[in-house]
């Protein structure tokens, strides 16, 4: 009985040191194992090991630093040197035709934002190592990057005299956002404004341009009727406000400007004797064979308060999209860029209230900053410093002249139903 008990307790003592054993050359393995980059949850399962393969990290994208604005200095004459750098669109430096002047820093200028205060027309920058060609496309409002930053500069001036307004200098890195780097439009917009004045595209059209430019990704043309270029009083830096006003709306195609002059006109009537009942359909037609719109906004058939002109412009473009796929209607300009018949034409505040489309210019997004289209379109009006002074706004809801209600005037789409969105079976 003794030796038979002794056996047996020899038994029961050598299974925990098994286990023991086991558990321990499970650990080694398994330590072997996560070495060579697998992992072993236990030996009921080996076969069933998970291989983890290393994979390289992707290169991140470089952060840019953000360009600092550096200080210029100018070899025109001090007196025509300081109008350049004061930041002012109410004086200019006038440059002979011609005239060759240098710019310089002490640090290296990456890129240079010019302000004209005439459209310059062809010009030349000269680094040293490369010329650049600027002017070709007459922007007031001109951006130049340079491929190496340097120090020196030379301007060429262009061959008629010119007004310089000012000249500001960039280090290399992300340009401020209100720098503006207009681009032309070569090819189709999705949207055509009509605005009569600069400023109307806001007021009446409200965050149309905010939301179909920035938010719904939209090439949008504005095309302006009537131009304050040609003013030599307070109105002068006028379109400066009307490009300040569109980059802040989100506009990134330069705006088209008829040479027909702003004029007051009370009435119908008076706007016809001052301008001609034809004024501006030669424009509208040009525009539209040009830019082949899938959408057009022009303003209140009635002028919404009354305006003159905004009754003649709207009254010409309710005969200009059919002109524009008339193919005996300005037939150079059918040489020139084909013929278009636009699928949907929008007018403001046209028609039945409970027929018009009204937009959705209230939902934040995140594109403008957590900003709701309306809310820029009120910020950009703001840079028409010039007209705040008046009583206008850009009219909201339970306004007369509310800037969400917009009538469908002519569609080659068929109606709107949901009467939402100006591309409602637009594809």
């Amino acid at each position: 009985m003794i030796g038979e008990y002794t056996i047996r307790r020899s038994r029961k003592s050598m299974i925990p040191s098994i286990g023991f054993v086991l558990v321990f050359a499970l650990l080694i393995v398994n330590a072997y194992l996560l070495f060579e980059g697998r992992s072993v949850a236990g030996l009921d399962n080996a076969e069933h090991e998970t291989v983890i393969e290393s994979v390289p990290d992707e290169p991140e994208e470089p952060v840019l630093s953000d360009a600092r604005q550096i200080t210029l200095r100018s070899s025109l004459p001090e007196d025509e040197s300081k109008l350049l750098f004061d930041g002012s669109y109410w004086t200019d430096a006038v440059l002979e035709p011609g005239e060759v002047f240098r710019l310089e820093a002490d640090d290296k200028i990456a890129a240079l934002y010019i302000v004209w205060g005439t459209y310059p027309g062809e010009w030349e920058l000269e680094t040293g190592r490369s010329n650049y060609h600027g002017g070709l496309n007459n922007f007031l409002h001109e951006f130049v990057s340079l491929d190496t930053p340097v120090q020196n500069l030379t301007v060429h001036s262009p061959s008629a005299e010119t007004k310089l307004c000012d000249i500001y200098a960039y280090s290399s890195g992300k340009i401020p956002d209100d720098v503006q780097r207009w681009s032309v439009l070569d090819g189709k917009a999705d949207l055509l404004l009509f605005p009569t004045h600069a400023d109307d595209e806001l007021v009446f059209f409200g965050g149309i341009i905010p939301y179909y430019s920035l938010v719904q990704n939209k090439k949008v043309q504005v095309a302006y009727l009537t131009t304050n270029y040609y003013d030599d009083d307070d109105y002068r830096v006028r379109p400066h406000e009307a490009l300040n006003g569109l980059w802040k709306a989100g506009a990134r195609y330069y705006p088209v400007t008829n040479i027909q002059p702003d004029k007051y006109c009370s009435t119908l009537t008076e706007a016809e004797e001052v301008y001609g009942t034809d004024a501006f359909r030669e424009f509208q037609v040009e525009q539209i064979r040009k830019y082949r719109p899938d959408v057009i906004v022009a303003q209140d058939h009635d002028g919404e308060y009354g305006h003159g002109v905004h009754q003649l412009g709207v009254r010409s473009l309710e005969q200009a999209v059919y002109d524009a796929a008339d193919s005996s209607c300005y037939p150079d300009l059918r040489e020139k860029y084909g013929l278009w018949d636009t699928p949907k034409t929008y007018l403001h505040l046209y028609g039945p209230p409970e027929d018009r489309t009204v937009l959705n210019y209230e939902t934040p997004s995140a594109v403008l900053s957590g900003l709701t289209p309306f809310e820029v379109a009120c910020q950009a009006y703001l840079c028409h410093e010039t007209q705040q002074k008046w009583s206008f706004e850009v009219y909201s809801f339970g306004s007369e002249y509310d800037s969400h209600s917009f009538g469908l005037y002519r569609s080659l789409a068929g109606p709107d139903i949901e009467r939402n969105d100006l591309f409602e079976n637009i594809e």
